[in-house]
Protein backbone atom coordinates (compact mmCIF):
# COMPACT_ATOMS: atom_id res chain seq x y z
CA UNK A 1 0.00 0.00 0.00
CA UNK A 2 1.06 3.65 -0.93
CA UNK A 3 1.68 5.57 2.29
CA UNK A 4 -0.05 9.11 1.57
CA UNK A 5 2.82 11.00 2.59
CA UNK A 6 4.55 9.80 -1.37
CA UNK A 7 3.99 12.80 -3.77
CA UNK A 8 1.41 11.55 -6.40
CA UNK A 9 0.74 13.98 -9.47
CA UNK A 10 -3.04 13.81 -8.41
CA UNK A 11 -3.53 12.83 -4.99
CA UNK A 12 -6.88 12.50 -3.21
CA UNK A 13 -8.59 11.95 0.15
CA UNK A 14 -9.30 8.69 1.51
CA UNK A 15 -12.79 7.24 3.60
CA UNK A 16 -10.72 7.32 6.20
CA UNK A 17 -10.21 10.50 5.72
CA UNK A 18 -13.57 11.29 5.94
CA UNK A 19 -14.35 9.42 8.70
CA UNK A 20 -11.53 11.46 10.79
CA UNK A 21 -13.48 14.38 10.10
CA UNK A 22 -17.01 13.18 10.81
CA UNK A 23 -15.89 12.08 14.19
CA UNK A 24 -14.11 15.02 15.03
CA UNK A 25 -17.30 16.87 14.38
CA UNK A 26 -19.36 14.45 16.44
CA UNK A 27 -16.83 14.49 19.22
CA UNK A 28 -17.41 18.94 18.97
CA UNK A 29 -21.39 18.09 19.19
CA UNK A 30 -20.71 16.02 22.45
CA UNK A 31 -18.55 18.97 24.06
CA UNK A 32 -20.82 21.20 22.91
CA UNK A 33 -24.15 19.43 24.60
CA UNK A 34 -25.48 19.79 20.87
CA UNK A 35 -27.77 17.40 18.52
CA UNK A 36 -26.74 17.74 15.38
CA UNK A 37 -25.01 20.22 13.38
CA UNK A 38 -26.44 22.30 9.44
CA UNK A 39 -23.51 23.84 7.94
CA UNK A 40 -24.34 26.03 5.29
CA UNK A 41 -21.36 26.47 2.42
CA UNK A 42 -22.62 29.45 1.19
CA UNK A 43 -19.35 31.26 1.83
CA UNK A 44 -16.33 31.60 -0.01
CA UNK A 45 -14.59 28.78 1.81
CA UNK A 46 -17.77 26.46 1.36
CA UNK A 47 -17.36 24.98 4.73
CA UNK A 48 -19.66 22.22 3.74
CA UNK A 49 -16.72 20.79 2.02
CA UNK A 50 -15.14 19.63 5.03
CA UNK A 51 -18.30 17.07 5.54
CA UNK A 52 -18.83 16.44 1.82
CA UNK A 53 -15.37 17.03 -0.05
CA UNK A 54 -17.13 18.66 -2.50
CA UNK A 55 -17.06 22.19 -3.35
CA UNK A 56 -21.02 22.37 -4.17
CA UNK A 57 -21.69 25.07 -1.52
CA UNK A 58 -24.72 22.88 -0.13
CA UNK A 59 -26.05 22.71 3.14
CA UNK A 60 -25.63 19.63 5.58
CA UNK A 61 -26.89 18.02 8.33
CA UNK A 62 -24.78 15.87 10.65
CA UNK A 63 -26.02 14.16 13.72
CA UNK A 64 -24.00 12.02 16.33
CA UNK A 65 -26.20 8.68 15.01
CA UNK A 66 -26.68 9.29 11.44
CA UNK A 67 -24.33 9.71 8.19
CA UNK A 68 -24.68 13.62 6.92
CA UNK A 69 -28.10 14.33 4.86
CA UNK A 70 -27.24 17.04 1.90
CA UNK A 71 -29.80 19.47 0.43
CA UNK A 72 -29.30 20.62 -2.75
CA UNK A 73 -31.45 22.94 -4.92
CA UNK A 74 -31.38 20.32 -8.21
CA UNK A 75 -30.44 16.86 -8.86
CA UNK A 76 -26.58 16.34 -9.11
CA UNK A 77 -26.04 15.37 -12.47
CA UNK A 78 -22.41 15.28 -12.11
CA UNK A 79 -23.13 12.33 -9.46
CA UNK A 80 -24.97 10.09 -12.32
CA UNK A 81 -23.07 10.63 -15.83
CA UNK A 82 -20.38 7.74 -16.09
CA UNK A 83 -17.74 11.09 -15.60
CA UNK A 84 -19.18 11.43 -12.37
CA UNK A 85 -18.97 8.11 -11.19
CA UNK A 86 -15.31 8.20 -11.47
CA UNK A 87 -15.01 9.86 -7.70
CA UNK A 88 -15.87 8.25 -4.40
CA UNK A 89 -18.53 10.24 -2.75
CA UNK A 90 -18.65 10.62 0.76
CA UNK A 91 -22.19 11.65 1.48
CA UNK A 92 -24.91 9.46 -0.68
CA UNK A 93 -27.88 11.09 1.45
CA UNK A 94 -28.92 13.80 -0.33
CA UNK A 95 -32.03 15.23 -1.34
CA UNK A 96 -32.94 17.51 -3.95
CA UNK A 97 -35.81 20.39 -4.15
CA UNK A 98 -36.49 23.34 -1.42
CA UNK A 99 -33.55 23.03 0.51
CA UNK A 100 -34.88 24.89 3.12
CA UNK A 101 -38.05 23.39 2.84
CA UNK A 102 -36.46 19.86 2.92
CA UNK A 103 -33.67 20.47 5.86
CA UNK A 104 -36.87 21.62 7.94
CA UNK A 105 -38.76 18.10 6.75
CA UNK A 106 -35.62 15.83 7.56
CA UNK A 107 -34.75 18.06 11.32
CA UNK A 108 -38.21 17.07 12.40
CA UNK A 109 -37.99 13.62 10.88
CA UNK A 110 -35.13 12.32 12.99
CA UNK A 111 -37.09 14.11 15.99
CA UNK A 112 -34.84 17.23 16.24
CA UNK A 113 -37.71 19.87 16.30
CA UNK A 114 -37.03 20.90 19.78
CA UNK A 115 -33.22 19.81 19.81
CA UNK A 116 -30.06 22.03 20.15
CA UNK A 117 -28.55 22.46 16.88
CA UNK A 118 -25.67 24.19 15.98
CA UNK A 119 -25.06 25.85 12.46
CA UNK A 120 -22.26 27.06 10.29
CA UNK A 121 -22.81 30.48 8.45
CA UNK A 122 -23.97 32.88 10.51
CA UNK A 123 -20.55 33.98 11.22
CA UNK A 124 -16.92 32.99 9.13
CA UNK A 125 -13.57 33.68 9.46
CA UNK A 126 -13.02 34.69 5.32
CA UNK A 127 -12.10 38.75 4.54
CA UNK A 128 -15.93 40.52 4.88
CA UNK A 129 -18.03 37.07 5.75
CA UNK A 130 -17.95 37.99 9.48
CA UNK A 131 -21.38 38.39 9.88
CA UNK A 132 -21.99 35.49 7.98
CA UNK A 133 -22.96 34.25 3.97
CA UNK A 134 -26.66 33.15 5.22
CA UNK A 135 -29.06 35.40 3.46
CA UNK A 136 -31.98 36.89 5.31
CA UNK A 137 -34.29 35.42 3.70
CA UNK A 138 -32.87 31.96 3.67
CA UNK A 139 -32.46 32.52 7.71
CA UNK A 140 -35.87 33.84 8.20
CA UNK A 141 -37.14 30.42 6.64
CA UNK A 142 -35.39 28.17 8.78
CA UNK A 143 -36.62 30.42 11.99
CA UNK A 144 -40.69 30.22 10.53
CA UNK A 145 -40.19 26.40 9.62
CA UNK A 146 -38.35 25.46 13.04
CA UNK A 147 -39.47 27.45 15.63
CA UNK A 148 -38.23 25.69 18.43
CA UNK A 149 -35.36 24.62 17.72
CA UNK A 150 -32.60 26.11 20.04
CA UNK A 151 -29.76 27.44 17.16
CA UNK A 152 -26.24 27.81 18.73
CA UNK A 153 -23.84 29.70 16.28
CA UNK A 154 -20.21 26.85 16.29
CA UNK A 155 -18.52 28.71 13.25
CA UNK A 156 -15.64 29.34 15.23
CA UNK A 157 -15.40 25.81 16.91
CA UNK A 158 -16.13 23.80 13.36
CA UNK A 159 -13.39 26.42 11.65
CA UNK A 160 -10.76 25.04 14.42
CA UNK A 161 -11.28 22.22 13.80
CA UNK A 162 -10.99 22.59 9.86
CA UNK A 163 -7.76 24.25 9.45
CA UNK A 164 -5.86 22.12 11.04
CA UNK A 165 -4.53 19.95 8.67
CA UNK A 166 -4.30 16.20 8.92
CA UNK A 167 -1.55 13.94 7.00
CA UNK A 168 -4.08 13.48 4.11
CA UNK A 169 -4.77 17.24 3.72
CA UNK A 170 -1.12 17.87 4.01
CA UNK A 171 -0.51 15.67 0.86
CA UNK A 172 -3.09 17.76 -0.88
CA UNK A 173 -2.04 21.05 0.71
CA UNK A 174 1.98 20.28 -0.85
CA UNK A 175 0.10 19.83 -4.19
CA UNK A 176 -1.34 23.07 -4.10
CA UNK A 177 1.57 24.93 -3.07
CA UNK A 178 3.31 23.21 -5.84
CA UNK A 179 1.20 24.36 -8.54
CA UNK A 180 1.46 27.45 -6.62
CA UNK A 181 5.33 27.50 -6.84
CA UNK A 182 4.45 26.39 -11.13
CA UNK A 183 2.25 29.78 -10.93
CA UNK A 184 4.89 31.89 -9.97
CA UNK A 185 7.73 30.42 -12.34
CA UNK A 186 5.02 30.94 -15.11
CA UNK A 187 4.63 34.65 -13.66
CA UNK A 188 8.45 35.35 -13.77
CA UNK A 189 8.80 33.65 -17.45
CA UNK A 190 6.01 35.85 -19.12
CA UNK A 191 6.46 39.08 -17.44
CA UNK A 192 9.17 41.34 -19.69
CA UNK A 193 9.05 45.14 -20.99
CA UNK A 194 6.48 45.83 -24.00
CA UNK A 195 4.34 43.14 -22.44
CA UNK A 196 0.98 43.32 -20.50
CA UNK A 197 -0.04 42.46 -17.31
CA UNK A 198 -3.06 40.76 -18.53
CA UNK A 199 -0.62 37.86 -20.34
CA UNK A 200 1.79 37.62 -17.07
CA UNK A 201 -1.53 36.91 -15.18
CA UNK A 202 -3.43 34.32 -17.82
CA UNK A 203 0.21 32.50 -17.71
CA UNK A 204 -0.26 31.76 -13.57
CA UNK A 205 -3.92 30.81 -14.04
CA UNK A 206 -2.78 28.48 -16.60
CA UNK A 207 -0.18 26.72 -14.87
CA UNK A 208 -2.65 25.73 -11.61
CA UNK A 209 -5.23 24.98 -13.88
CA UNK A 210 -3.09 22.88 -16.20
CA UNK A 211 -1.22 21.32 -12.96
CA UNK A 212 -5.24 20.19 -12.10
CA UNK A 213 -5.51 22.64 -9.38
CA UNK A 214 -8.32 25.66 -9.47
CA UNK A 215 -8.89 28.99 -8.08
CA UNK A 216 -11.15 30.51 -5.80
CA UNK A 217 -12.63 34.28 -5.35
CA UNK A 218 -10.81 36.78 -5.16
CA UNK A 219 -9.00 34.73 -8.10
CA UNK A 220 -6.30 37.01 -8.50
CA UNK A 221 -5.10 40.08 -6.70
CA UNK A 222 -2.53 42.16 -9.25
CA UNK A 223 -1.09 45.16 -9.70
CA UNK A 224 1.74 46.79 -12.32
CA UNK A 225 3.85 50.03 -12.71
CA UNK A 226 6.68 52.15 -11.75
CA UNK A 227 4.67 53.68 -8.68
CA UNK A 228 1.65 52.21 -6.57
CA UNK A 229 0.33 52.24 -3.20
CA UNK A 230 -2.77 50.61 -3.12
CA UNK A 231 -3.53 46.57 -3.46
CA UNK A 232 -6.21 44.09 -4.53
CA UNK A 233 -8.09 43.01 -7.23
CA UNK A 234 -7.00 44.94 -10.24
CA UNK A 235 -9.14 47.31 -12.09
CA UNK A 236 -9.28 45.16 -15.05
CA UNK A 237 -11.06 42.21 -13.69
CA UNK A 238 -13.93 44.80 -12.66
CA UNK A 239 -14.40 47.55 -15.00
CA UNK A 240 -12.62 46.11 -18.15
CA UNK A 241 -9.40 48.38 -20.22
CA UNK A 242 -6.47 48.38 -21.45
CA UNK A 243 -4.09 46.48 -19.64
CA UNK A 244 -0.85 48.14 -18.69
CA UNK A 245 2.32 47.47 -20.57
CA UNK A 246 5.38 46.65 -18.77
CA UNK A 247 8.24 48.87 -19.23
CA UNK A 248 11.66 49.02 -17.29
CA UNK A 249 11.56 50.43 -14.04
CA UNK A 250 8.40 49.00 -13.30
CA UNK A 251 7.15 46.40 -10.68
CA UNK A 252 4.60 43.74 -11.25
CA UNK A 253 2.90 41.93 -8.10
CA UNK A 254 0.40 39.24 -7.40
CA UNK A 255 -1.13 37.24 -4.99
CA UNK A 256 -1.68 33.86 -6.43
CA UNK A 257 -4.98 31.72 -4.62
CA UNK A 258 -3.88 27.99 -5.88
CA UNK A 259 -5.99 25.24 -4.62
CA UNK A 260 -6.01 21.83 -4.81
CA UNK A 261 -8.50 19.32 -3.52
CA UNK A 262 -9.87 22.24 -1.38
CA UNK A 263 -6.44 23.25 -0.02
CA UNK A 264 -5.82 26.31 -0.38
CA UNK A 265 -2.42 27.35 -0.65
CA UNK A 266 -1.22 31.18 -1.01
CA UNK A 267 1.71 33.17 -3.38
CA UNK A 268 2.71 36.56 -3.23
CA UNK A 269 5.18 36.96 -6.61
CA UNK A 270 6.73 40.19 -7.11
CA UNK A 271 8.75 40.99 -10.06
CA UNK A 272 11.37 43.90 -10.54
CA UNK A 273 11.48 44.81 -14.99
CA UNK A 274 15.62 45.70 -14.60
CA UNK A 275 17.53 45.86 -11.50
CA UNK A 276 15.41 47.27 -8.66
CA UNK A 277 16.84 50.27 -6.76
CA UNK A 278 17.74 51.44 -3.68
CA UNK A 279 14.67 52.01 -1.71
CA UNK A 280 12.86 48.56 -3.77
CA UNK A 281 15.99 46.68 -2.05
CA UNK A 282 15.30 48.04 1.25
CA UNK A 283 11.59 47.25 1.30
CA UNK A 284 12.55 44.02 -0.05
CA UNK A 285 14.34 43.41 2.84
CA UNK A 286 11.92 44.27 5.38
CA UNK A 287 9.95 41.70 3.71
CA UNK A 288 12.72 39.12 4.20
CA UNK A 289 13.66 39.96 8.03
CA UNK A 290 9.72 39.76 8.58
CA UNK A 291 9.45 36.27 6.66
CA UNK A 292 13.05 35.06 8.36
CA UNK A 293 11.58 35.93 11.94
CA UNK A 294 8.41 34.57 11.17
CA UNK A 295 9.93 31.36 9.94
CA UNK A 296 12.29 31.32 13.12
CA UNK A 297 9.71 31.73 15.42
CA UNK A 298 7.07 29.68 14.59
CA UNK A 299 6.28 26.28 16.97
CA UNK A 300 3.65 24.64 18.79
CA UNK A 301 2.00 26.73 21.63
CA UNK A 302 2.63 29.80 20.83
CA UNK A 303 -0.44 32.46 20.13
CA UNK A 304 -1.05 33.47 16.41
CA UNK A 305 -0.91 37.22 18.16
CA UNK A 306 2.72 36.02 18.83
CA UNK A 307 3.77 35.26 15.59
CA UNK A 308 2.10 38.65 14.18
CA UNK A 309 3.83 40.60 16.71
CA UNK A 310 7.38 39.05 15.51
CA UNK A 311 6.71 39.17 12.03
CA UNK A 312 5.63 43.26 12.44
CA UNK A 313 8.83 44.41 14.36
CA UNK A 314 10.87 44.74 10.92
CA UNK A 315 7.69 47.02 9.77
CA UNK A 316 8.05 48.93 13.07
CA UNK A 317 11.53 49.57 12.73
CA UNK A 318 11.77 50.75 9.04
CA UNK A 319 9.59 53.67 8.62
CA UNK A 320 7.48 51.96 6.47
CA UNK A 321 3.66 50.48 6.13
CA UNK A 322 1.79 47.88 4.98
CA UNK A 323 -1.46 47.20 2.85
CA UNK A 324 -1.84 43.50 3.92
CA UNK A 325 -1.23 41.12 6.71
CA UNK A 326 2.15 40.16 7.76
CA UNK A 327 0.82 36.92 8.16
CA UNK A 328 -2.45 34.65 7.75
CA UNK A 329 -3.87 31.11 8.00
CA UNK A 330 -4.72 29.00 4.88
CA UNK A 331 -7.40 28.17 5.57
CA UNK A 332 -9.81 29.26 7.43
CA UNK A 333 -8.16 32.71 7.28
CA UNK A 334 -7.03 34.41 10.71
CA UNK A 335 -5.15 38.11 9.56
CA UNK A 336 -2.35 39.85 10.92
CA UNK A 337 -2.76 43.24 11.47
CA UNK A 338 -3.26 45.36 8.07
CA UNK A 339 -2.49 49.13 7.07
CA UNK A 340 -0.02 49.70 9.97
CA UNK A 341 1.89 53.20 10.17
CA UNK A 342 0.39 54.64 6.65
CA UNK A 343 1.22 58.39 8.43
CA UNK A 344 5.04 57.45 7.51
CA UNK A 345 4.74 57.48 3.82
CA UNK A 346 5.17 61.02 1.50
CA UNK A 347 3.22 59.27 -1.02
CA UNK A 348 0.29 59.47 1.12
CA UNK A 349 0.99 62.88 1.92
CA UNK A 350 -1.25 64.77 -0.58
CA UNK A 351 -4.58 62.24 0.00
CA UNK A 352 -7.21 63.80 2.11
CA UNK A 353 -7.49 60.85 4.42
CA UNK A 354 -5.49 57.91 5.07
CA UNK A 355 -5.96 54.54 5.30
CA UNK A 356 -7.59 53.01 7.68
CA UNK A 357 -5.66 50.32 10.08
CA UNK A 358 -7.10 46.98 10.64
CA UNK A 359 -6.18 45.19 13.75
CA UNK A 360 -5.35 41.64 14.30
CA UNK A 361 -8.43 39.78 12.95
CA UNK A 362 -8.70 36.16 15.51
CA UNK A 363 -6.34 34.29 17.90
CA UNK A 364 -5.69 30.83 18.46
CA UNK A 365 -2.88 28.66 19.90
CA UNK A 366 -0.97 27.61 17.38
CA UNK A 367 -0.28 23.77 16.78
CA UNK A 368 1.04 21.11 14.26
CA UNK A 369 -0.94 20.87 10.98
CA UNK A 370 -1.54 25.00 11.06
CA UNK A 371 -0.63 26.10 7.75
CA UNK A 372 0.29 29.88 7.19
CA UNK A 373 0.47 32.16 4.42
CA UNK A 374 3.70 34.14 4.77
CA UNK A 375 3.33 37.77 3.00
CA UNK A 376 4.45 40.33 4.42
CA UNK A 377 4.82 43.39 2.87
CA UNK A 378 6.30 47.28 2.97
CA UNK A 379 4.91 49.93 1.31
CA UNK A 380 7.26 53.54 1.58
CA UNK A 381 7.17 56.95 -1.35
CA UNK A 382 5.13 54.92 -3.72
CA UNK A 383 7.06 51.61 -4.07
CA UNK A 384 5.53 48.17 -2.74
CA UNK A 385 7.42 45.03 -1.91
CA UNK A 386 5.44 41.88 -0.63
CA UNK A 387 7.07 38.09 -0.65
CA UNK A 388 6.19 34.88 0.54
CA UNK A 389 4.12 31.42 -0.14
CA UNK A 390 2.66 28.59 2.37
CA UNK A 391 4.35 27.74 5.33
CA UNK A 392 3.67 24.15 7.23
CA UNK A 393 4.14 23.26 10.69
CA UNK A 394 5.04 20.02 10.98
CA UNK A 395 6.07 17.82 13.55
CA UNK A 396 9.31 18.40 12.46
CA UNK A 397 9.19 22.68 12.89
CA UNK A 398 8.08 24.81 10.04
CA UNK A 399 8.03 23.67 6.19
CA UNK A 400 8.69 26.18 3.27
CA UNK A 401 6.16 24.94 0.89
CA UNK A 402 7.00 27.59 -1.62
CA UNK A 403 10.59 28.83 -2.91
CA UNK A 404 10.35 31.72 -5.72
CA UNK A 405 7.73 33.95 -4.21
CA UNK A 406 10.21 34.73 -1.26
CA UNK A 407 12.49 37.16 -2.72
CA UNK A 408 12.46 40.15 -5.29
CA UNK A 409 12.69 38.65 -8.46
CA UNK A 410 14.61 40.46 -10.96
CA UNK A 411 13.70 40.22 -15.32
Amino acid sequence: MTDILTPLAYPTLSLAERDRRWAAIRAMLVEQGLDGIVVFGTGRDMADTYLTNEGRGAITLLTPTEDPALFLGDVPLGRLDAQGARWERWVTDWVHGDPIANLAATIRDRGLATARVGVVGLTGRFVGEGSGTISYTTWTRVLDLLPRVEWVDVAGVYESIAIVKSREEQVLLRKAASLGEDACRAFVETARAGGNEHEVSAAAFQAIIAGGGWVRAPFLLERAGASMFAWGVPEWFEMGGAPHVLQQGDTIAAEIFAFYGGQESQQQIDVSVGEPGALLRELEQVCVDSYQAGLSALKPGMRFSELAEIMEQPLHRSRTWNTGPMVQTVSPIYNSATRLHPEVDPALAHLDRLPIGVGLDGDFTIEVGHAFAFEPNALRDGQRVCVGGTVLLTENGPEELNDIPNRLNVI
